[in-house]
């Protein structure tokens, strides 16, 4: 994998179009899933212990650690799924309408090693997190069965200057990383579609131009709204 690393980061059409001369195999791509699957775990259970406050005020004082956990379980299986099978899916769906040939494996497959720039993202925003949370002032919630207090908690958090900062600054990264990604998409839907590079720029930057102005969006105006004025 060392060695294939700068082909695949730098020189993706040479990449793709050696792996298509050798049988398909998911191994390889599974494991970079699974490793952005593990850093987006630990991502999740350093941010839930911003709202720790709010999980021991829900279930008491032992129960913070458990819902990080849960957290940190639910980011695994969110990434896997969203980033590397729904991605793939949406890939191959959309290069039915330019008659792309090839197999949903292959598809999955290079969909795989295209997520290697997001896993690096992940890694910047984990190390950045760990500069912004500590800084987050995590308000006290007297009591859970009060909506109106429980909706002050949740504007406190997202309205901290330290959590939004960290919010934008990680969308951001993410958003660049995911380009970078898009990029090697590209030519892996070339190849594993047999698309032309018109058409598999139109599969691959449809999802991935939606998934960025969520995100941008989300981090810049969804995320102040939803915390209030």
């Amino acid at each position: 994998m060392k060695g294939m690393l700068p082909f695949l980061l730098f020189r993706p059409d040479t990449f793709f179009s050696e792996r298509m001369n050798v049988p398909e195999d998911l191994k390889i791509p599974g494991i970079i899933a699974v490793i952005g699957a593990i850093i987006s775990a630990a991502g999740a259970y350093l941010a839930s212990g911003v709202y720790s406050g709010l999980f021991s005020a829900a279930a008491g004082e032992g129960m913070a650690p458990v819902m990080g956990a849960v957290s940190a379980l639910s980011a695994f299986f969110a990434f896997l799924i969203l980033w590397w099978i729904i991605f793939a899916g949406i890939f191959y769906l959309l290069s039915m309408v330019f008659s792309g040939s090839g197999t949903f494996r292959r598809t999955l497959e290079f969909t795989g090693y295209g997520l290697v720039p997001v896993i690096i993202g992940l890694i910047i925003s984990a190390l950045v997190s760990l500069y912004y949370l500590p800084m987050v002032e995590v308000p006290v919630i007297s009591n859970i069965q009060d909506p109106a207090a429980v909706q002050r908690f949740m504007n406190d958090i997202l309205m901290d200057p330290a959590f939004r900062e960290y919010t934008r600054i990680s969308a951001v990264i993410s958003v660049i990383f995911l380009a970078w990604s898009a990029n090697l998409w590209i030519f892996g839907m070339k190849n594993a579609r047999s698309l032309s590079i018109r058409n598999a720029i139109i599969v691959v930057l449809i999802p991935v131009i939606i998934f960025a102005i969520y995100t941008l969006y989300m981090a810049f105006i969804g995320m102040p709204f939803l915390g209030g004025p």
